[in-house]
């Protein structure tokens, strides 16, 4: 009885725990089954999984066109985000392969995808080290690790990990995911995939690695740092010797040869560390310039992961030229104290291709990259560059010869004082106080007379100079401040943007955007992107035939006769900016423009800074092999040039301006300071006078009017002589070397006041050059260095900078910022 009460009792028992059991077991699959749903919810697709694409290294090349038209092309630099480049599994040695599965997966072609033997011994290890030491992972495991999750040991990784792995393992040979494997897995020191791990290390072919070293690179994947050959190389000697032993166990190698390959030094045989990133060999300001343009218009991830190909513009042969040429024309300057030594006194270069806007060549400093890095040649916003000073009149000259002047349109060069507020005067000034007087725009430009430039301006008005100048060199009108001192280069310009600009004269009126990239293509070599050159009219054809004829003057007998290459046609404009704290010059040929920049980093003066002194040698030397190299040898646009549709004789230009005045009650003129009269071209001193409400303005000047000769010359005298006063005196401007009246050669001039008639005959001893007569004066460059602040008193003439040699000043020890432009708070 009491036995069969035990019996009933444990059957209840069971009954219990098999209910409890089954209820546990529907429980833990309910949560298991959702577990893993949730797990292969977050997992890639199946299309994701097929569709094989690794992180690759974008590649960016130069392409180099001689004078026969053949092409050839450099590596300037890689870009990525992980250093990969794929290749295929017959190109990776045998003894590689098999050292990778020997040390990291032995069953690898047995097992489909889970090793359990693996996860078992994991386990344990773990379990009597009490924390996750070992995966078990397979090679297929690993795989997916590296493509689709993180390196993070948790227990929900490991599910979707080993569910990946199954899956992938449905999908791919086993030859094709060992190829993957060996693309994708890390090595150390930013190499990514065998090839490239093969050249970091080896600087080798992945194909010619011998057993030793493949066995050292087998050995690497499981702990890159501890074990880099060059930081740990005994380490590395100990790991390599784990995977010899692996393979000589696994029958892929015999004990003869292990021991051979443990014998191999490794540091002995390492190639030189270099450690990866954005990796620019060559040119790597411009290189550094394609990454950026090209992350701006593809996006990062297509950049530094898409293996792109990428060919540029740039020639390395006049790169090279270039970076030797500025380097040492900075260095010259350097030594002579000119400038201040180490890395702040700086220059930079951009070449431009006239026809297609090709950037050819760009060093934006000098010294070594590492070192310098801020791209001076073209930063980019928010910083531009520096103030162009007269290198920026040749766009104010076109402008002029579009709104209907000539080359043989006259402007005075005298002293001017503009108002620019209540109280608030601006008065310019020309380098020399001969340049005064009447001047042809040739002549002007020639010579660069500041004032010629200010009355241009004030007769367009600054706007129409903004507007004109920002479509000839392809910027935004907001670049260009529309201020009066806008004449003379008051904002910031980029050389590589000056040599664009320059190249719409040259092209005969086309401006045409610079163009860094020919073509992209994919890792395959398949053409993606090809970049045509891009070009639109903004200025007249005829505008641009007499630009290239009056800056052609400013080489021949202006400021920048040391630009001048033999053989060659150059054209281009000296400039200088406030105190000497920018050097430029800007040329071209018919087939190349150049913009040449020199000055210190911290805006500091140098030490009698001249664009035609400090640049133009560079440029001239820079262009002669380059222009050989590419076989230049084009022709500028043939044509009549601009003429003259506006009338700028003085005494038609008062009457217009005198009736817009009267139309303008309470308007500003321009007076004559010794006669009280409406200021003319030939006034040497004047200032801007506020008109009352109703008030007439005066009548013209009386007193100061043209030379003898009675009409413009394209060569004119410096200044003008006067008619006789009422006294019956009369001033001129007299050579002092032959006392006679003074000629636009002779190199000393005075202002005399004669009591009778004075000297009536021009000045022989001084002419055009010639065999038997002396060259001119040196030219000067007048520029923007003579900015003076509103309301300050007028500089005086010593204080102006020009592109003729110079007495060099004494160092000095302030280091302000250029003058903000009139008009500017």
């Amino acid at each position: 009885m009491a036995k069969r009460t035990w019996i009933r009792k444990y059957t209840a028992f069971l009954r219990y725990i098999n209910v409890v059991v089954l209820a546990c077991c529907f429980i833990g699959t309910g949560l298991v089954a959702g577990g893993l749903l949730a797990v292969r919810e977050s997992l890639p697709d199946a299309e994701e999984l097929i569709a094989y694409r690794p992180r690759l290294t974008t590649e960016i090349y130069s392409t180099e066109i001689d004078a026969e038209g053949n092409t050839s092309h450099t590596l300037l630099g890689r870009v990525f985000k992980e250093d990969r480049e794929p290749v295929d599994l017959q190109k990776i040695p045998l003894h590689l392969r098999r050292a990778t599965i020997a040390i990291e997966d032995r069953p690898y072609y047995q097992h489909r995808g889970v090793d359990p033997k693996g996860i078992l011994r994991a386990a344990w290890v773990n379990l009597h080290e009490r924390s996750l030491r070992q995966g078990g992972s397979t090679i297929t495991q690993q795989l997916v690790r590296n493509m689709w999750l993180t390196r993070k040991k948790t227990l929900d990784r490991k599910i979707r990990e080993a569910i990946l792995a199954l899956e992938l393992e449905r999908r791919y040979s086993k030859d094709e995911m060992l190829e993957m494997y060996l693309n994708e897995v890390y090595y150390g020191h930013g190499a990514y995939g065998v090839k490239v791990a093969a050249h970091m290390f080896f600087d080798k072919n992945v194909s010619d690695l011998s057993l030793a070293e493949a066995t050292l690179l087998a050995g690497l994947p499981r702990s890159p740092l501890s074990c880099s050959p060059y930081r740990h190389p005994q380490k590395a000697k100990q790991r390599r010797r784990h995977v010899l032993h692996a393979m000589v166990e696994m029958g892929y190698i015999t004990s003869a040869q292990a021991a051979k390959a443990d014998q191999h030094q490794i540091q002995a045989n390492l190639a030189p560390l270099q450690e990866r990133g954005i990796t620019a060999f060559r040119a790597p300001y411009f290189t550094h310039l394609v990454v950026r343009q090209l992350c701006e218009q593809y996006g990062v991830a297509a950049v530094y992961e898409g293996g792109l190909r990428i060919y540029t513009t740039l020639d390395m042969r006049l790169q090279k030229i270039a970076e030797e040429e500025l380097t040492k024309g900075v260095e010259s300057l350097r030594s002579r104290r000119r400038m201040k030594g180490g890395l702040v006194g700086q220059g930079a270069l951009a070449a431009v291709e006239v026809a297609t806007g090709d950037v050819l060549a760009i060093v934006g400093g000098v010294g070594d990259y590492e070192d310098v890095q801020y791209n001076r040649a073209y930063a980019g916003p928010p910083l531009y560059g520096r103030q162009p000073g007269s290198s920026f009149k040749p766009y104010v000259w076109a402008t002029a010869l579009e709104k209907g002047y000539g080359p043989s349109s006259t402007f005075s060069g005298s002293a001017i004082s503009i108002r620019t507020g209540p109280g608030k005067y601006w008065s310019p000034k020309n380098y020399s106080p001969r340049q005064g007087g009447n001047y042809t725009l040739r002549w002007a430009l020639a010579q660069s007379v500041n004032l010629v430039s200010v009355r241009i301006v004030r007769k367009l008005g600054a706007k129409t100079i903004q507007k004109a100048a920002a479509q000839m060199m392809g910027l935004p009108e907001e670049r260009l401040r529309a201020v009066p001192a806008i004449a003379l280069g008051t904002s910031e310009l980029a050389p590589l943007e000056q040599a664009v600009g320059y190249c719409t004269f040259a092209s005969g009126g086309l401006y045409t955007k610079p163009r860094l990239i020919r073509r992209i293509e994919n890792a395959h070599g398949e053409t993606l992107v090809t970049f045509r050159p891009e070009r639109k009219r903004v200025i007249k054809k005829a505008t641009a035939i007499s630009m290239i004829s009056m800056m052609r003057t400013v080489v021949t007998s202006g400021t920048g006769r040391r630009a001048a290459v033999s053989g060659y046609p150059i054209c281009g404009k000296t400039g200088t900016t406030q105190r000497g704290r920018d050097a430029w010059w800007v040329g071209y040929s018919p087939d190349l423009s150049c913009a040449v920049w020199v000055g210190n980093d911290d805006y500091t003066p140098m030490r009698g800074s001249s664009g035609g002194g400090f640049c133009a040698p560079i440029f001239a030397k820079f262009m002669a092999q380059a222009l050989k190299l590419r076989g230049y040898n084009g022709k500028y646009p043939e044509g009549a040039g601009a003429k003259a549709t506006r009338r700028s004789q003085p005494e038609k230009e008062e009457e217009k301006e005198e009736e817009e005045d009267k139309e303008r009650p309470g308007g500003t003129i321009t007076v004559c300071t010794t006669s009280g009269g409406r200021a003319t071209p030939y006034c040497p001193s004047t200032v801007e006078r506020v008109l009352g409400p109703g008030e007439s303005p005066p009548s013209p000047c009386r007193i100061h009017g043209p030379a003898s000769s009675g009409h413009a010359s394209e060569r004119p005298a410096p200044g003008p002589s006067s008619p006789a006063d009422e006294t019956g005196s009369r001033t001129v401007t007299v050579c002092t070397q032959s006392g006679q009246l003074a000629g636009p050669y002779c190199p000393q001039t005075v202002e005399r006041t004669f009591a009778g008639g004075g000297p009536t005959g021009t000045c022989t001893l001084h002419g055009p050059p010639s065999n038997s007569s002396p060259k001119p004066p040196p030219a000067t460059d007048t520029t923007a260095d003579t900015i003076e602040k509103p309301g300050t008193p007028p500089a005086t003439p010593g204080d102006a900078h020009s592109d003729a040699p110079k007495p060099e000043p004494k160092p000095e020890a302030d280091d302000e910022k250029p003058l903000k432009p009139p008009g500017e708070q």
